[in-house]
């Protein structure tokens, strides 16, 4: 059973890796903000750290998932999973290709991730509660990180 967890969590792990090493080498890079920051946003190195937890949870949900009579549900995780690895080229990338700015495309990249978290979990939910329960800190945290992104808009005058 640990070996199961371990080696689901190194394989989220490994989506979140795989996705993003080519992001700099495209000029995709998350640059030192010297902008003033939201009084509730937190600094910039807490966010890769969230989303290592956030990823060994979709590797544990993954785990809770294998027993099951439904094993095959855990590709609903992968979807998440690389939906989620990709923020940098969805907003970023889109950013450089139109000019238009990288908070727009992250507000409607949150809201996608939002919705098909939700979607995740109301397919799980009659799989596996305990993976449909471990999906749920991606809503949350998505939902505070659109919020991060609603008051950057609204500072920059966008909004």
């Amino acid at each position: 059973m640990a070996w199961t967890i371990i080696s689901s969590i190194l394989i989220f792990y490994g989506i979140l890796t795989v996705v993003n090493i080519p992001a700099p080498f495209i000029g995709l890079e998350f640059g030192n903000d010297t902008a003033p920051r939201l009084w509730y946003q937190p600094p910039g190195y807490v966010i890769p750290i969230i989303w290592f937890v956030l990823f060994a949870l979709l590797g544990v949900a993954r785990s809770a998932l294998l027993p099951t009579a439904q094993p095959q549900a855990q590709w609903w995780l992968f979807a998440l999973a690389f939906l989620c690895a990709t923020y940098a080229y969805y907003t970023l990338g889109f950013a450089k290709l139109t000019h238009i700015s990288a908070l727009w495309f992250g507000l409607i990249g949150n809201i996608i991730v939002i919705l098909f978290a939700g979607l995740v979990i109301y397919q799980l939910l009659p799989i596996s509660k305990l993976a449909a329960y471990l999906t749920v800190p991606v809503i949350v945290w998505t939902a505070f990180a659109t919020l991060i992104v609603l008051g950057e808009l609204k500072a920059e005058h966008l909004i």
